[in-house]
């Protein structure tokens, strides 16, 4: 079989190919999509659920530090009335010493309200993430059985034609094989085209007699005009 011939071939294959894909739609895609949003909610979910635990002790040993300084400076309240006090210096110290932890109560309970704040919106958070993975992996499921389901109805088919595309292409050069995708793409699936009346058939561009004859002794020749594969039939 000439070269043109088996580009030809390759033509119809292709096409064949691509009405199978035009069956599945968009569904390969959805696929591939939710799978790679699932895995973004999972992974989000997962570092909140961290957050959140660490968030928890934070709020524990806060709470703790919180009763115990308000325990100190209670402690150090009393001592300025029960006599344990006996000169001035004693008592700036002491005043000293109990404006310390009183600054340091008042930072931790602002970090607390800060830790409890960040808390609220971390379970808020997962449980919306929750929510939100739930109906992913429903729509998921549901997608992923569709497109089993029209798989099984066209892999027989496909299977065969993408044998039958090996078998072709292994005897076209590379960079023929190279052209010839790239004319596929640019020009929707029709890389050849027939020789009516001197014309390409695909674009209406008149063809000259040297290249007719060449097509008709099946040299690879493309039209000057949209670059597509021609061929010859005899008359």
């Amino acid at each position: 079989m000439s070269i043109i011939n088996q580009i030809i071939l390759l033509q119809d294959v292709d096409n064949k190919l691509f009405e199978i894909e035009k069956l599945l739609g968009d569904l390969p895609s959805k696929v591939s999509d939710l799978t790679k949003e699932e895995d973004e909610v999972k992974s989000s979910l997962e570092s909140k659920e961290v957050d959140l635990k660490n968030t928890s002790v934070s709020i524990n040993s806060n709470e703790t530090l919180v009763q115990t300084t308000s325990q100190k400076i209670s402690a150090l309240k009393d001592k300025l009335v029960d006599g344990s006090i006996n000169t001035n210096k004693e008592y700036d110290a002491m005043m000293e010493t109990i404006d310390f932890e009183k600054n340091l109560l008042n930072d931790k309970e602002n970090e607390l309200i800060d830790l409890m704040s960040k808390k609220e919106v971390l379970s808020k958070e997962i449980e919306e993430d929750k929510a939100s993975l739930d109906g992913i992996i429903d729509e998921l499921k549901s997608k992923k059985e569709d497109l089993n389901k029209k798989m099984e109805e066209v892999s027989e088919e496909q299977n065969a034609l993408q044998s039958e595309r090996s078998d072709i292409v292994k005897d076209i050069a590379e960079d023929t094989l190279e052209k010839y995708t790239q004319i596929y793409k640019a020009r929707k699936g029709v890389a050849c085209s027939e020789i009516l009346d001197n014309n390409c058939e695909g674009c209406g561009a008149y063809i000259p007699p040297q290249i007719v004859n060449e097509a008709l002794a099946k040299d690879i020749v493309n039209c000057g005009t949209c670059s597509r594969f021609l061929f010859k039939t005899e008359n």
